[in-house]
């Protein structure tokens, strides 16, 4: 932990982080305010921020690493070289593999695999309704059956899965089983006789197309992929009642052994800790933005309490000076008791509540500290209604600054008068959070209305 605050305290000096010009201004001055409860400066936050992003990081870029050396850098065998075919009714599935052609890596290549195996008229319906979805899918992006350039679309299933299709070209290896347009030389054209089987809730029907098909160029990679898709649809049609499907050991004269792609999530881990850095440095700015705007509502609240405790104590014939030494002294007192449950040093000790600080208060007995150190008196009340940023405690600062330079004469009347105005403020300010506090509950309401409808319908809908 020491090594990370170190590494945190260089990079916040080596690139300034904690200057005045650098960073949020808005942050910077939450940070001020706050520095009473935290003790804390800006430039000792910058350097917990970057500390903490920089031991997340580096604890994501170790489990990463673990994970790179960890995770077989070699892709798998396929077992047997054999896939599980999906039950009856499950749909085909889709299988990523990588060939290995005659001990050579050839590129990824996806295989389907098939799945084991409504009234009479409903079948004849969907089989014709199939039909028809044919005449605009089967073309794909070809202008028409007439000719021929790009592949074709050989669906397996229509009729939004009711209807399942297969299909078989004559002459032989001028259409692959899918579409696709494998090798053809002729310039005039191939004409292919297209045969769809489409199966419906084992009702079969026979429908027959034709297409032209022309040459295209395929380079050596295009032939080999396909070949070996040819192999792979031929050993899915033989064992297609099984339980496996044996992959193909040969494409032509070419020798085919099966992997299952290598996946390492040493990317992923990494990716997902800088995130989790990122998502970390924010919370912390939240908390500060969250702190600041509780101190601001607790010194809105604390206002009337200050300003009737000072009428009275100046009614009672302390200064202005006394008056914020007096209040220091009690709030102190207050806290020493919150901090020992009031016990004396051979009594027991209780347990009381946590001490809360109450900024204004605090703020007080710093401006007590200011003046015991040298700063005028009249200075130290403007610098209390800075620090405070209030408008309320800006306002009382200059009043108690300027009377005391012209006299205190009518300051206790002035003080009153604006306890009995702050105390409206007062209400308007609970008013205000309570009405917050009612919004930020608006979602758990909506929430639990959802699931008192759930319980509600969702015995109706079963009884149906």
């Amino acid at each position: 932990m020491k090594l990370f605050y170190k590494m945190g305290a260089f990079l916040v000096d080596r690139l300034k982080l904690a200057q005045p010009e650098k960073g949020s201004q808005e942050l910077r001055q939450e940070l001020a305010v706050l520095r009473i409860e935290s003790k804390e400066t800006i430039r000792d936050y910058m350097i917990r921020k970057v500390s903490m992003f920089l031991m997340i990081a580096v604890a994501g870029l170790i489990l990463s690493v673990c994970c790179f050396f960890v995770y077989p850098k070699e892709n798998q065998n396929v077992e047997n070289q054999t896939l599980a075919r999906p039950g009856y009714g499950e749909g085909d599935r889709k299988e990523t593999l990588i060939v290995q052609v005659d001990g050579k890596e050839v590129q990824e290549l996806e295989i389907t695999v098939q799945d084991r195996k409504y009234t009479d008229r409903e079948k004849k319906e969907l089989t014709d309704q199939a039909i028809k979805e044919l005449e605009t899918v089967l073309p794909g992006d070809n202008q028409s059956l007439d000719e021929v350039m790009q592949d074709l679309v050989f669906p397996q299933s229509l009729a939004d899965g009711a209807v399942q299709a297969s299909w078989v070209t004559v002459p032989y290896g001028v259409i692959d089983g899918e579409g696709h347009l494998l090798e053809s030389e002729d310039e005039d054209g191939v004409l292919v006789e297209i045969q769809g089987t489409l199966t419906c809730g084992g009702m079969e029907t026979q429908h027959c197309v034709y297409a032209k098909v022309f040459p295209r160029e395929l380079s050596e990679n295009e032939r080999l992929r396909r070949s070996i898709k040819k192999e792979v649809e031929r050993a899915d049609a033989r064992e297609s009642y099984g339980d496996t499907m044996k992959l193909p050991g040969n494409a032509g004269d070419r020798t085919l052994v099966w992997m299952y792609p290598n996946k390492n999530p040493f990317a992923l881990v990494l990716i997902f800790a800088l995130a989790a850095a990122a998502a970390m440095s924010l919370q912390m700015d939240n908390q500060i933005h969250k702190k600041a705007e509780e101190r601001k509502n607790q010194l809105m609240l604390d206002y009337p309490d200050l300003l009737w405790k000072m009428t009275m104590l100046l009614g009672a014939g302390l200064s202005l000076k006394g008056t914020f030494q007096k209040l220091a002294v009690q709030y102190q007192k207050e806290q020493d008791n919150l901090t020992d449950g009031g016990a004396g040093k051979n009594e027991k000790r209780i347990l009381v509540p946590k001490r809360e600080f109450r900024y204004v208060y605090e703020e007080i007995a710093y401006t007590c500290y200011e003046m015991q150190s040298g700063i005028s008196e009249a200075e130290a009340y403007e610098r209390f209604g800075r620090r405070c940023q209030l408008p309320e405690y800006i306002r009382l600062g200059s009043v108690l600054s300027q009377n005391l330079k012209k006299g205190a004469r009518g300051l206790t009347s002035l003080l009153e008068t604006e306890a009995v105005a702050s105390m409206t403020e007062r209400k308007n300010n609970a008013k205000k959070l309570s009405e917050r506090a009612g919004t930020k509950m608006l979602l758990p309401m909506v929430l639990m209305l959802g699931v008192v409808l759930a319980i509600l319908m969702v015995p109706a809908f079963l009884s149906l």
